[in-house]
C-alpha cells in the first residue's frame, strides 16, 4: 500500500543545496535507459554507498533527509530479515543490506522504475542478500512472510487512514521480536499518534526528531483488517469524455497532477479522430482519465492502458469497474515504456501525456515508441506543455514526423502519423 513518491519534489538537504549528481554511467544507461539521471552517494556513519538514480522518482536530486535520519536511528535488535517498503532507488534498503550482510532484505515499490533502479543498484554493488519486487504495499507479500525489521519513509499525501493501515498491517508482519520503524515529516507526527490511538496500537514511541522529520517505532501487533484501495485519500475528478458524457473518477491524492492538466486534456480530446479505431494504446494512463474517456468514445475498440505505477493502475481498474467500462477489449499493462505494452505497428491510435519531470530523453523515447507502434494509416496524439514544445520537440522528434497540431493556454498536442503502404510519409 505504501510506495514511492513518483515525481514529487522535496526541499533538498543542506543549506547549499544538493550535490550535483555525477553523469549516468554506461551501466546505468543500459539498466534505466533514458531515465538514467546520474549517481548519488548515500552517507550514513562510515557507510558511503554510490547509487545510480533515475529521473522522475522521489529524491532524485539528493538523498532525502528523512531517509538519512532513519539510517542513523535503526533498531538496535538483531536482524536476520528486513523489509523496505517504498524502496525507491534503494537509498534506505540497500544501505541496510550493505551494513548487515547477514540479513536477508526485501525491497518493494509500487513504481516499476524504482524497482528497476533498486535491482540494478543491488546487482552493481554485489548485494546478494537483497531481493527487489514490485508491489502495492503489503498486498503482494506471501501470507506467511514476516520480518525482524520493517522500514519506510512514509509518503506525506497518502492520507490518515492509509498511514494507520500501514502501521497496523506492518506490526502484524513482524516476527515476535521484530520492530516497525518509520520516518515521517514532522507535520504528520500528530497523525501518526492519532492513528495509533484510534487503532489501539500499543507501544508506539518516537525515537528520533530531526529538523523536518521524526522517526517512530512500533512493536509486533495483531492481524489487521483486510487491505483495500479505500484506505487511500482520494478526490473525485470530473472528465468530459465527449459532448454529453461526463465521467466521474476517483483520483488518489498521492498522485501528482499539474493544475493545467484540464486544459491539456480538453485539447487532447478535441484532436482525437472521429473515425473509430480498431486498436488503441493509451500510455501513462494514470488513474484512468484518458483511457476511460477513449473507452467511452470508442466502445468497440481494443484498448491497452499502460502505466508504471501500480497504484495508478489499481485506481484505473477501479474507475473502469465503477463506470461500467471494464470487461473484454480493455487491458491494463503494468510496464515502463509504451513499447512494452503493445507490439510494433499494432495500434491504429496512440494517445498519451508526456511527463516533464521524466526529462527530454524519455520524451524522445516515447515519441519513437509511438511512431513504431502506429499501424499503417494510424496516428498518435500526445499532450505536452508549451515549454516542452519550445525546448524539447525539435531535438526529440527527429525521425518521427511529429509536429504540433494545436496550442492553447500553455498546452500543446503533438501528432505523429504513419502513412499507408505506398504513400509517402507525411510530416503533418
Amino acid at each position: 500500500m505504501i510506495a514511492s513518491r513518483g515525481s514529487r519534489r522535496r526541499r533538498p538537504a543542506g543549506r547549499g543545496g544538493p550535490p550535483k549528481a555525477a553523469s549516468p554511467t554506461r551501466e546505468a544507461l543500459a539498466a534505466l535507459g533514458p531515465y538514467a539521471r546520474g549517481r548519488l552517494v548515500v552517507r550514513a556513519g562510515d557507510l558511503a554507498l554510490p547509487l545510480d538514480v533515475p529521473f522522475d522518482v522521489f529524491a532524485s536530486h539528493a538523498v532525502d533527509e528523512g531517509t538519512l535520519l532513519l539510517l542513523r536511528n535503526l533498531p538496535g535488535s538483531k536482524v536476520s530479515s528486513f523489509l523496505d517498503l517504498g524502496c525507491g532507488y534503494g537509498a534506505l534498503g540497500l544501505a541496510v543490506a550493505a551494513r548487515f550482510p547477514g540479513a536477508q532484505g526485501l525491497l518493494v515499490d509500487r513504481d516499476l522504475l524504482a524497482v528497476r533502479a533498486s535491482a540494478h543498484n543491488a546487482r552493481r554493488l554485489a548485494l546478494g542478500n537483497v531481493e527487489v519486487r514490485p508491489g502495492l504495499g503489503y498486498r503482494d507479500l506471501a501470507p506467511g512472510e514476516r520480518f525482524d525489521w520493517i522500514l519506510c519513509n512514509v509518503p506525506a499525501r497518502i492520507g490518515e487512514p492509509a498511514i494507520g493501515h500501514f502501521l497496523e498491517a506492518g506490526s502484524a508482519r513482524l516476527t515476535p521480536q521484530g520492530e516497525l520503524r518509520v520516518v515521517v515529516i514532522r507535520d504528520l507526527c500528530e497523525v501518526v499518534e492519532a492513528q495509533a490511538a484510534r487503532l489501539c496500537l500499543r507501544g508506539l514511541r518516537k525515537v528520533a526528531l530531526g529538523p523536518r522529520h521524526a522517526v517512530y517505532a512500533l512493536p509486533p501487533g495483531s492481524p489487521p483488517r483486510e487491505e483495500t484501495d479505500d484506505v487511500y485519500a482520494r478526490d473525485e475528478v470530473s472528465i468530459e469524455a465527449l459532448p454529453g458524457r461526463t465521467l466521474r473518477l476517483q483520483r488518489p491524492q498521492d498522485a501528482s497532477e499539474d493544475p493545467q492538466r484540464g486544459t491539456r486534456l480538453a485539447l487532447l480530446f478535441e484532436a482525437l479522430p472521429r473515425k473509430p479505431p480498431r486498436s488503441v494504446l493509451s500510455f501513462r494512463c494514470g488513474y484512468g482519465a484518458v483511457p476511460l474517456s477513449l473507452r467511452a468514445r470508442y466502445p468497440s475498440a481494443r484498448l491497452v492502458a499502460q502505466d508504471r505505477d501500480l497504484l495508478a493502475i489499481a485506481f484505473a481498474r477501479r474507475n473502469a469497474a465503477s463506470l461500467g467500462l471494464a470487461g473484454e477489449g480493455l487491458r491494463f499493462a503494468q510496464c515502463l515504456f509504451p513499447s512494452e505494452a503493445m507490439g510494433p505497428a499494432e495500434a491504429d491510435l496512440i494517445v498519451g501525456e508526456s511527463s516533464a519531470p521524466a526529462g527530454c530523453a524519455v520524451f524522445a523515447r516515447e515519441l519513437r515508441d509511438a511512431r513504431d507502434r502506429c499501424a499503417p494509416g494510424g496516428e498518435a496524439v500526445i499532450a505536452i506543455t508549451e515549454k516542452q514544445a519550445r525546448e524539447w520537440l525539435a531535438g526529440a522528434a527527429e525521425g518521427t514526423s511529429a509536429a504540433i497540431l494545436a496550442r492553447r493556454q500553455g498546452a500543446c498536442v503533438v501528432r505523429i502519423s504513419r502513412p499507408r503502404a505506398g504513400h509517402p510519409r507525411s510530416a503533418s
